[in-house]
């Protein structure tokens, strides 16, 4: 925290400057977000390296008379004159919403991680990082570009408002995500690997070789993948698609503030079915670790896990502090902004389909004759409409009740309630999920994982990728 103060002082000064301010008349919030990081992308023909020591700022938000006002800093000198100006603004037409007290509440959470992140400097992480590169890329001949990307940032937020709540939090940001290109003959493929979460550098030291070499050899193996076939087939979906089903085909349409702009096909579906009873959904920021999470959002609301679809019926949407107010629920924090100097919306956090109870190979068995999807690629979102496109990186026809030709890339296509109607397996656990940053139409970039378990569809659309 780069203020010229510590978090406690800080979080007095901040507090004292909203407290006074009577919360029946208006509400009031402040935020302050500072964030280090660092990129490092390696390939055999361009490297990048990027580093940011400090993007800090602080937000002030009111809301009045159904308007909302906000003003963006980087001094914490003027945050009382802009106070001062925000809270005096003209009353004008608003909406008849009423924003709730959700009530003073007080946080003081680290995540620092066995190797914290600013205890290594720049040149060791560029050097671990081409360290791994060199590695991929002895190991095989077929190897003609060995890609590395890492990212990591160190994230401290201070969030005040005037129902008496005072929050900190800290915590570590690491991804990285390794893409070799294999070439044999006329023919150029890859798979992929990614590892991500809120960890120290120990995310970067403890990989294995198991797990380097696994990802040249699933990409060596695609080089003899067949296009997949086009139609209509019983499909499996391992957890990485399934995520991106709940994500983006599924998870957007939950988010509040498109049902009360009447922009989601899910809007009229509340407390009905949209799934098969098999199916249960959940979105949680109190997964431990995992890059979606945090313990409260930049809303201020505690992190809480939102169950959103329990045995087939949609209970629940996803809400910041005026959608919980305006559709009389429960916010869980889900209102997150990119930086102090974005935006805030309403956006999913860690979203996975929950485990039931077959075993994959009983899936497998059962399907007899389809495809298993694998490794998740590519998703578009469709709010409004409901459609479905999503494609796998790779997958594997399923013959005679055993995995057979391996396939390249496939898209699955249609109406997503389609699908999860059709849902007739759903796989043990553990949960898995996979990293990544999702965006609100096409910016506003935040961290997210998406995952959960196998689940088997009866029927589903499917084409080359």
């Amino acid at each position: 925290m780069d203020v010229n103060t510590s978090k406690e002082n800080l979080i007095t000064d901040l507090s004292d400057l909203v407290k006074g301010i009577n919360r029946k008349e208006m509400y009031i919030d402040i935020l302050y977000t500072f964030e280090r990081s660092t990129g490092i992308l390696k390939t055999l023909t361009d490297e990048k390296l990027i580093y940011h020591p400090e993007n800090a700022g602080f937000v002030v938000r009111c809301y009045k008379k159904g308007i909302w006002r906000e003003i963006a800093t980087q001094s914490l000198d003027k945050l009382r004159s802009i106070i001062e100006k925000i809270v005096k603004f003209p009353i004008e037409k608003g909406n008849s919403i009423e924003l709730k007290n959700f009530g003073a509440w007080t946080c003081d959470k680290e995540i620092l991680g066995e190797i914290p992140l600013d205890s290594i400097d720049i040149e060791y992480k560029y050097n671990k990082i081409a360290e791994i590169q060199n590695k991929i890329a002895n190991m095989d001949k077929r190897i003609i570009n060995p890609i590395v990307s890492y990212g990591d940032s160190i994230i401290e937020k201070v969030f005040v408002n005037n129902e008496g709540c005072e929050l900190y939090q800290k915590y570590p940001q690491i991804r990285i995500f390794i893409q070799p290109i294999v070439k044999e003959g006329n023919v150029v493929d890859f798979d992929y690997f990614t590892k991500s979460g809120q960890y120290g550098f120990e995310l970067i030291e403890n990989l294995t070789e198991e797990e380097l070499r696994g990802v040249v050899n699933d990409s060596i193996e695609l080089l003899n993948a067949k296009q997949p076939p086009s139609g209509k087939f019983s499909v499996i979906l391992d957890p990485d698609m399934a995520g991106l089903v709940a994500h983006e085909s599924f998870g957007h349409g939950l988010e509040a503030d498109q049902v009360i702009r009447k922009r989601s096909y899910l809007e009229k579906l509340y407390n009905k079915q949209v799934a098969s009873e098999l199916v249960n959904i959940s979105d949680s920021p109190v997964e431990k670790r995992a890059r979606g999470s945090f313990f409260f959002d930049d809303d201020g609301i505690k992190s809480e896990k939102s169950i959103l679809v329990k045995d087939g019926i949609l209970i629940n949407f996803l809400h910041d502090r005026y959608t919980a107010s305006a559709l009389n629920m429960k916010p869980r924090g889900n209102g997150r902004r990119e930086a102090y100097n974005f935006k805030l919306f309403v956006r999913m956090t860690n979203t996975f389909f929950e485990p039931k109870d077959w075993k994959l190979d009983e899936m497998i068995h059962e399907l007899n004759n389809g495809i298993i999807l694998e490794k998740g690629f590519f998703g578009m979102e469709d709010p409004l409409g409901g459609g479905m496109q999503v494609t796998s990186k790779k997958g594997y026809m399923i013959k005679n009740g055993e995995k057979s030709q391996i396939l390249k890339a496939i898209t699955l296509s249609g109406p997503v309630l389609n699908l999860l109607k059709s849902i007739d397996a759903v796989s043990k656990g553990p949960i898995e999920l996979r990293g990544g940053t999702c965006g609100k139409g096409y910016e506003d970039y935040v961290p997210v994982t998406s995952g959960g378990v196998y689940i088997k569809v009866k029927e589903a659309v499917v084409g080359p990728g």
